[in-house]
């Protein structure tokens, strides 16, 4: 017995010693080698639009960007900045053509400027977004919007925020830090806290391994479990995700969404099995006691996925997302709200 105890804690110290290992060795090689999707620059290329890269500093890190610029139009046009959601992933590669058809394609039409940024260690910018929070995020794209202010074809008092899934809690805190932003879109962006939302996220993923009822309330328990295991870890060592969880699982949005005055969009997706749409109006009317205020609209839009795909059943939602169709619907309700706030 005391032989198999001493081989257990052996075992368990490789695990956790290995753990670090790796943890250490992604925090010291961002930023991480992830590729431009083959098709961004056919796509870019074709765009009748000025084109820029360039680099925004904040905090001794650069961070990448890019801006595009309309060909005619105003002489000095509205502007949107556009800002990813969790994980590994760059603006050039990022939610099956999310960027391309919804954010190049729709305000660019509009005679918009459109400026991307990769966040911390994703593309060329430098950091970590492990280390980084939705604090730090909403600091970083606003970084960009103070450096676009300063172009002679950008319109200072017209410039936009847009955030996908994690990038909607960015921007709209982004929006109540920062009363020049003009508006905000929260694509898919969640309005309960981190942690709720993981709850959601885990409640699909057992729905559609086949859990139901207790297997299916036991799945979720046991993950959350492991969810607030790495946030007491991070708040002894923040180191790599536990640091993350630490910082970021209790983050609400509730205080940015009651100090933005500009317009804010939330856009849901009916099959959405990372941000169902259900519990997050309950929660925006939860906040506003059912009394939302005009400046926020709140839309759903039909058969749509994270990525804003068509699927019959959120289960799908990652069933071969390249060859789902995108959603028409949703281009219509960004071109009508922009209509509607006069541009």
């Amino acid at each position: 017995m005391k032989k198999r105890i001493i081989l257990i804690l052996v075992g368990l110290v490789v695990v956790v010693g290995g753990y670090f290992a790796y943890e250490y060795f992604r925090i010291n090689h961002y930023p991480l080698p992830v590729p431009p999707s083959e098709s961004w620059e056919p796509f870019v290329n074709s765009l009748a639009a000025e084109r820029e890269a360039f680099f925004v500093e904040r905090d001794g890190v650069k961070l990448e960007a890019e801006i595009f610029i309309p060909a005619g139009g105003e002489e000095r046009k509205p502007a949107v900045v556009f800002t990813t959601g969790s994980g590994d992933s760059l603006y050039q590669n990022y939610a099956y053509g999310l960027v391309e058809t919804y954010i190049l394609d729709v305000f660019l039409s509009r005679d918009f400027a459109v400026a991307l940024v990769n966040k911390r260690g994703m593309g060329q910018s430098e950091g970590n977004y492990v280390q980084n929070s939705i604090a730090g995020r909403a600091a970083d794209v606003y970084a960009v919007v103070q450096d676009i202010k300063t172009r002679p074809q950008i319109d200072p008092d017209n410039i936009g925020l847009v955030g996908h899934s994690q990038g909607g809690w960015v921007v709209s805190l982004a929006a109540a830090e920062h009363p020049d932003i003009a508006f905000f879109i929260s694509l898919a962006g969640p309005t309960m806290s981190m942690r709720e939302n993981a709850g959601d996220n885990y409640y699909h993923f057992a729905r559609c391994q086949g859990l139901e009822n207790e297997e299916l309330e036991a799945s979720i328990e046991e993950r959350m479990r492991m969810v607030d295991l790495s946030i007491r870890i991070g708040k002894l060592t923040d180191f790599g995700y536990f640091g993350f969880d630490a910082r970021n699982m209790s983050y609400d949005p509730r205080d940015a969404f009651k100090t933005v005055q500009n317009p804010g969009l939330f856009i849901f997706g009916e099959n959405d099995d990372q941000v169902t749409p259900a519990p997050n109006l309950d929660r925006m009317n939860e906040i506003f006691d059912n009394n939302v205020p005009d400046n926020f609209r709140s839309v759903v839009i039909e058969g749509a996925t994270h990525a804003f795909r068509l699927a019959d059943d959120p289960c799908d939602s990652w069933v071969n997302p390249d060859q789902q169709e995108q959603s028409e619907d949703l281009v219509e309700v960004l071109h009508a709200w922009l209509e509607d706030q006069g541009y």
